[in-house]
């Protein structure tokens, strides 16, 4: 299996699982599956409140549980493009012409499990990929 794992800050990883469209300020020609991780430091509280559009981030994760540090979901990467000024809602990112959209379908969670992080794409070794298994 083909599959490269990308970090995340919390709660954006959680809303992953919820349609929200990445964005970020590279361009990938990257297309397969992802698997989406965790970052061990989550957004501070002042900034997730920035980014909550009435109050759309807790009403959609409430109940959910917010791992740190871990890989929590598989999600096939199908398109990225600049970003749009409708893209905003679905992004909670203000419009920024400078931005990408990575385009995610069937985005499915996986029984969490630790894993450490870094910046930009991480290729997976066959033990990290043999730990992946769908709820």
């Amino acid at each position: 299996m083909n599959i490269k794992a990308l970090f995340w800050k919390q709660p954006y990883a959680n809303l992953m699982l919820h349609g929200k469209i990445e964005t970020r300020t590279w361009n990938t020609n990257y297309r397969g599956l992802v698997l989406i991780c965790a970052s061990k430091v989550p957004y501070s509280n002042k900034l997730v409140n920035l980014i909550s559009y009435n109050n759309y981030v807790q009403n959609t994760l409430k109940g959910e549980e917010i791992k740190l540090g871990s890989a929590i979901a598989v999600g096939n990467l199908v398109n990225c493009r600049p970003m749009l000024p409708e893209d905003e809602l679905k992004s909670f990112v203000r419009y920024n012409p400078n931005l990408y959209c990575h385009i995610y379908e069937n985005v499915r969670a996986i029984e969490p499990f630790e894993i450490k992080g870094q910046i930009g794409w991480m290729n997976l070794d066959d033990d990290t990929i043999n730990k992946i298994k769908y709820k």
